[in-house]
């Protein structure tokens, strides 16, 4: 219950900010049994599924080793408390095909967190798309076009992966940057709420 209120009301704040709020849960909390004060915030904890041990990220971090090759590799992820928790969560919103945001600054690694985990998952075909100030709903159709099949079905039309037994994910980089239109809307926002809102589109 601590950890998914944690997540749940801070996992989209700044560190520093996560740490006061999970400061304030240990304040009020009375009941359920928190981790050992070692100098640690609540924050670098997890809770382990299968035993409901509290047990610090850091101890999920591996030991690399980095062929001197490989350093300039763009694709090169050197993994950290941050880098493992924060997949830790990606992977817990694709098991449930849930649609999320990753914000952050330009150069803060979204892209490359969300690659780095895709990765690890065969099942997923992974598409990305860059916005610009021109983007409109047709890049999304198109590139469900491309990646996908429609099929007829007793409820109507079906639009799933032309890869049998693969999930897509459509990553979308730079969404604040569509213009707006006359109505003071970005047609290409609104239509991803439809798809995410109702669950698919008129065709």
């Amino acid at each position: 219950l601590i950890f998914s209120l944690l997540w749940g009301f801070s996992g989209s704040l700044k560190l520093t900010d996560r740490i006061k709020f999970g400061e304030k849960v240990e304040e009020f909390n009375v009941r359920i049994s928190l981790p050992p004060s070692g100098g640690y915030p609540l924050i670098d904890y997890e809770v382990r599924i299968d035993t409901g041990d509290w047990v610090l990220w850091k101890q999920r971090v591996p030991q690399v080793e980095i062929e001197t090759h490989k350093v300039v590799d763009t694709e090169l992820v050197i993994p950290t408390i941050d880098t493992v928790r924060h997949e830790e969560v990606i992977l817990s919103w694709l098991h449930e095909r849930r649609p999320f945001l990753l914000c952050g600054p330009p150069g803060s690694g979204k892209t490359m967190t969300i690659q780095a985990v895709l990765r690890s998952l065969p099942d997923y075909e992974f598409v990305g798309l860059n916005f610009s100030s021109s983007t409109d709903p047709q890049l999304i159709l198109k590139t469900f076009d491309h990646y996908c099949e429609v099929k007829k079905t007793p409820n109507g039309l079906l639009m799933r992966p032309s890869q049998i037994n693969k999930s897509l994910v459509v990553f979308c980089d730079e969404i604040n940057l569509p213009a707006l239109d006359k109505y003071g809307t970005q047609r290409v926002i609104s239509f991803m709420r439809q798809l995410t809102e109702q669950g698919g589109f008129w065709r």
